[in-house]
């Protein structure tokens, strides 16, 4: 899919005409986005910036002399972005950003939100941005904004499972139901969705880094200082997401803590009751024996004394139980 935004006069333009197979692209576009791009609209989109294109296995690559590189007319830089976090399988794919001949291109399997809210805002208000620079510094903009609110939402959720895990009550309480399985579900999401933003961030500060210092090509003051504005900012998220990592640790430490003194408290209580029954079933077992000889048999209230010594046998090590405080 090949979107083509143009400059009109002092706004920015959706040319959703110029999207057909057998329209020719205007000469006055700006900013290039494919999204699983066909090899037509791929070879549009090179003849229009007279530059080829990462194809997907470079995008791919994790080097990062691949990932930001100057050739001769362009300059090439790739982040991963994550997609689908509101979803249980959040991911990061590589996004490719390629400024040439005053445009911008961008290379992408999966639409990030931020590309998508972009669109839907040049759609109702035409943009301010002018030049592929400022589309550039806009959409990597909405990356960091979008990485941020996923960041805090995570924060926020963290927070919710550590005030339960951390209220003071090894049993839960009466009429309660707490699945703990769900709880390390979660915890391990929030983990596994933390790491992935910690990735994108990791990808952002190097791209961002690459921007302020301009190295080998000469981008406009405005960009480099908003890159080194933006530095600051992704610098700052990577910060917060080891924090998170480091909660979601102790979050996982506690949830496991719990459930297994849980366990040994289950496994105490089941102890203590086997040592407990044990005296009555033992006087049951030998007043169950079948000889003739028994001289209880015989006895006014030898059944009575029978009940009477099961039940002593049985109180007698409650007691001392709670007095060692072992129940």
């Amino acid at each position: 899919m090949l979107h083509v935004f143009a400059c009109d006069g002092d706004r920015l333009r959706w040319a959703r005409e110029a999207e057909g197979v057998r329209t020719p692209l205007p000469t006055e576009a700006v900013w290039l986005d494919l999204q699983n791009p066909t090899p037509e609209e791929l070879a549009r989109a090179e003849a229009l910036m007279g530059i080829k294109l990462p194809t997907r296995e470079q995008m791919a690559e994790i080097e990062e002399s691949s990932r930001l590189r100057i050739t001769p007319g362009a300059v090439h830089m790739t982040a991963l972005v994550l997609v689908w976090a509101d979803t249980d399988q959040p991911r990061i794919v590589p996004v490719s950003f390629v400024l040439a001949g005053g445009r911008l291109a961008t290379i992408h399997a999966v639409d990030p939100q931020p590309f998508l809210a972009f669109r839907r805002r040049v759609t109702r208000s035409g943009g301010a941005e002018l030049t592929a620079e400022a589309v550039l510094a806009a959409l990597l903009d909405g990356v960091v904004e979008r990485t941020a609110a996923v960041l805090r939402r995570v924060g926020l959720e963290l927070d919710t499972m550590g005030s339960r895990a951390f209220r003071g009550r090894a049993l839960p309480v009466k009429g309660e139901r707490r699945d703990d399985t769900r709880t390390l579900k979660r915890i391990g999401h929030t983990g596994h969705l933390i790491g992935k933003a910690h990735v994108s961030l990791s990808t952002l500060n190097r791209l961002l880094t690459f921007l302020a210092r301009g190295e080998g090509w000469t981008p406009a003051k405005r960009t480099r200082r908003w890159a080194r504005a933006a530095l600051q900012d992704v610098t700052g998220l990577g910060e917060y997401a080891q924090f998170l990592s480091g909660k979601v640790s102790l979050l996982l430490d506690t949830t496991l803590g719990r459930i297994n003194v849980e366990q040994n408290e289950i496994i105490k209580i089941v102890s203590i009751l086997t040592v407990t029954l044990f005296p009555p079933t033992l006087v049951a077992s030998i007043y169950g024996m079948n000889f003739v000889t028994m001289p209880e048999k015989n006895w006014t209230f030898g059944y009575p004394l029978a009940v009477m010594l099961m039940i002593l046998s049985a109180t007698l090590p409650m007691i001392y139980f709670k007095r060692r405080r072992w129940l």
